[in-house]
């Protein structure tokens, strides 16, 4: 199967849970969490993907489950906030990211039948914290600038109304694009993922300020919750 039928109903998902994410309560407390999870009881989404979940073992099994891949776009919501407010694509350190993966297991708790161990199955903290090896040295909308400028694709081809299946297939192959460039300041292919997650990050946080509802009908092949 082509990877991008397998990564496209994930950048759009997420991107359609993003337009309705909470303003973010700042702290300099590093071990406090930075972010906010009300967003996961207050908007809908396919909880379904997590009522059965089994653990395959370490989180480096679980990570490409259903379930886990839902939960990695519900917590983007939070990172593409905090990316708004911030311009910090990640956290800063582990401790941040331990505290924010305790407050979203929390979120998760207050609803019904999901297991209570779902963050800590699906997620290493250290994936969410910030350091130049992560994806071609940036850490920062700064970062993002110099190495890619003001008007990437993402720019130009994401800001328009998804609902129409064109602009919504523009904006798809413009993250590609961008992770490309990336990638080529980057160097280590094992980056590959992270980078197109800074891709779909900059694109729900930063570039695309539609609605709840021009998300929802962004893609066919999304299942919105």
């Amino acid at each position: 199967m082509d990877s991008r039928t397998l990564i496209l109903p994930t950048i759009l998902c997420f991107l359609f849970l993003s337009t309705t994410a909470a303003a973010i309560s700042h702290s300099s407390d590093v071990s406090t969490c930075p972010m906010d999870f009300n967003h996961v009881l207050r908007i809908p989404w396919n909880s379904s993907n997590c009522h059965n979940f089994v653990s395959q073992g370490g989180t480096a099994e679980n990570t490409n489950t259903p379930c886990c891949t839902t939960l990695l776009s519900l917590f983007a919501v939070a990172l593409a906030q905090h990316l708004k407010e911030t311009s910090l694509f990640l956290l800063p350190d582990v401790s941040a990211a331990q505290s924010c993966l305790r407050d979203f297991q929390s979120k998760l708790n207050s609803l019904p039948d999901l297991p209570n161990n779902l963050a800590a199955s699906c997620f290493n903290p250290r994936r969410f914290v910030t350091g130049p090896n992560v994806c071609a040295r940036v850490e920062n909308i700064s970062d993002w600038v110099a190495k890619l400028g003001r008007a990437t694709a993402i720019d130009g081809n994401c800001r328009a109304d998804l609902t129409n299946l064109t602009a919504c297939d523009a904006c798809v192959n413009a993250a590609f694009e961008v992770q490309s460039k990336l990638m080529e300041i980057d160097g280590k292919k094992s980056h590959s993922t992270q980078c197109f997650y800074f891709t779909v990050l900059y694109a729900a946080g930063i570039v695309n300020k539609a609605g709840l509802s021009v998300m929802a009908h962004c893609s066919v092949y999304s299942e919105f919750l």
